[in-house]
C-alpha cells in the first residue's frame, strides 16, 4: 500500500488554480446533493472531456470536485496528470495498493464524485487517510439509496458499478459509463413526458398491430411479425451458438494488458495462444507501459490471433503554443502532464497582448512527465504603427512620434 499522511488535509480536495469559473466542490459544499436532471446533464458534461482525454492517451489520476469546473462550454476535468500522490477521499483501490492502473481508475474516481452529487457526501471518510484508503479497497460502499432517497434505483446501479472494487467489474472506459448516464437521461426526458422509450422491437411490433383491419390503406400490408420473429429468434441463436462451438467466428476473450508492463503483457498473451505486435506510444505512464491494445479487453480473439500492444515511450511532445492565450497554454500543458514555468513578457507585432509568443522548448521537443515549460507572453506591439520605431522597454508612447500604444 502506498504511504500516506497521517493529517487528513488535501490541499487537493480543496484548491484548484482556475479563473472566473465555477467550481464543482463550491457548489456542492454550498447546495449539498444535485437535483438528478442537473447531476446528469453535469457528469454528462465531464464524462465527454474525460472521453476525450482518454482517447488522446491521456490519464487524470486525480479526480476531484476541485478539478471540475464550469466555463464558458459546460462541466470539464482541469489538471490532467498533476495527482503525483491523489485525493485520498476519491482514490481508486488499485492506487491505494500501488498497483497499475488505467481508465478505469479515472471511472472509479469519478464514481466517487458522482457518489458525492448526488447524496452530499462521499462514500468513505475518517480521520486519517490511511484508513480510507483501507475502505476504498475492503469496504462496500454504502447505498446511495439508503443515504439519499431522493437517487433513483437506476442511478444508484450506475454509481455502484462505477465503484466496483474490482476493475473489471466497472465501466471500462469514459464512454461507457457516459452511454449508461446517457440512457438515464433520456429515460428522464421520457418520464416528463409520460412516455416510456420504445425499444426497437417494440416500435417494429407497434407499427405491425396499428396497421387498419379492412378496407385500403396507401401504406403496403403489413403482417404480424411476432409469430414469425420468436421461432426465427431461436433458430438464430441456435446456429450462432453452433459457430461458436466450431470456433467459425467468436474466439478466445482478448484480456486486459493495459497498465501492465510491455514483458508481462506479451507473457499473458502468448499464454493465452495470441501473437503480439507492439508500437511506441508517447504517453505520461512511466516507459515500457502498456497504453493501449487492439482489439479491446474482453473482445473475441481475432482469427489472426494478433493482438497489437501501443506502449508508452514515457515522454510527451511539446505542442505548439504559439498565439493562445496564457490559460489556453497552461491548460494544454496540463493535459499533457507538464507545467508552465516562468512567464516572460516581450513586445510582438505578430500576437496580441496576452497570447503567447513562444516557448522555451521547442514545439515538438519530446520531454518527460512534468517538465516544466518556460513561456513568452506578448504585452503589446514592438513597433510603432503609425511611424515604424521600435518601441522602447515600457514605453507607453512612441518617442518618435507620440503614438500611444
Amino acid at each position: 500500500m502506498i504511504e500516506a499522511d497521517e493529517n487528513l488535509e488535501d490541499p487537493g480536495e480543496i484548491t484548484a488554480v482556475v479563473d472566473s469559473t465555477t467550481i464543482l466542490a463550491d457548489v456542492l459544499r454550498e447546495r449539498g446533493p444535485l437535483p438528478e436532471p442537473e447531476l446528469l446533464k453535469t457528469f454528462l458534461d465531464v464524462l465527454r472531456d474525460l472521453e476525450r482525454a482518454h482517447g488522446d492517451g491521456m490519464f487524470h489520476r486525480d479526480i476531484s470536485p476541485a478539478r471540475i469546473v464550469l466555463n464558458g462550454v459546460g462541466w470539464k476535468l482541469t489538471d490532467y496528470g498533476q495527482g503525483t500522490v491523489g485525493t485520498v477521499r476519491y482514490m481508486s483501490p488499485e492506487r491505494c495498493q500501488g498497483k497499475p492502473m488505467d481508465a478505469r481508475s479515472d471511472v472509479y474516481s469519478l464514481g466517487v464524485v458522482l457518489f458525492q452529487a448526488a447524496t452530499g457526501t462521499v462514500p468513505f471518510d475518517a480521520e486519517m487517510k490511511f484508513q480510507i484508503m483501507d475502505a476504498h479497497v475492503g469496504t462496500p460502499p454504502p447505498s446511495p439509496r439508503a443515504v439519499n432517497p431522493a437517487v433513483s434505483p437506476e442511478l444508484e446501479q450506475v454509481i455502484l458499478r462505477a465503484l466496483a472494487k474490482d476493475p473489471s467489474a466497472r465501466f471500462r472506459t469514459a464512454a461507457e459509463f457516459r452511454q449508461a448516464l446517457a440512457a438515464l437521461a433520456l429515460g428522464s426526458d421520457a418520464a416528463m413526458s409520460g412516455k416510456r422509450p420504445f425499444t426497437a422491437a417494440e416500435t417494429a411490433v407497434e407499427s405491425v398491430e396499428s396497421a387498419p383491419e379492412g378496407g385500403f390503406s396507401h401504406e403496403p400490408k403489413r403482417f404480424k411479425l411476432a409469430p414469425i420473429l420468436v421461432p426465427l429468434a431461436a433458430v438464430i441463436l441456435v446456429v450462432a451458438g453452433l459457430l461458436l462451438l466450431t470456433g467459425v467466428i467468436g474466439g478466445r476473450r482478448v484480456p486486459l494488458v493495459t497498465g501492465m508492463s510491455s514483458d508481462t503483457a506479451g507473457q499473458l498473451l502468448r499464454g493465452k495462444g495470441f501473437r503480439v505486435e507492439t508500437d511506441t506510444v508517447d504517453d505520461t505512464l512511466p516507459a515500457g507501459t502498456v497504453v493501449a491494445q487492439v482489439p479491446a479487453a474482453g473482445e473475441n480473439g481475432p482469427r489472426s490471433r494478433v493482438v497489437k500492444l501501443g506502449v508508452s515511450t514515457g515522454t510527451v511532445e511539446i505542442p505548439s503554443l504559439a498565439g493562445l492565450a496564457l490559460p489556453d497554454a497552461r491548460e494544454r500543458l496540463a493535459r499533457l502532464a507538464l507545467t508552465s514555468a516562468k512567464v516572460d513578457s516581450q513586445y510582438s507585432d505578430d500576437y496580441a497582448a496576452g497570447m503567447v509568443v513562444s516557448s522555451q522548448l521547442k514545439a515538438g521537443t519530446k520531454v518527460a512527465p512534468h517538465t516544466s515549460v518556460g513561456l513568452a507572453v506578448s504585452s503589446g506591439r514592438a513597433t510603432c504603427p503609425q511611424c515604424g520605431a521600435r518601441r522602447e522597454a515600457r514605453a507607453v508612447f512612441c518617442t518618435k512620434c507620440g503614438f500611444k500604444f
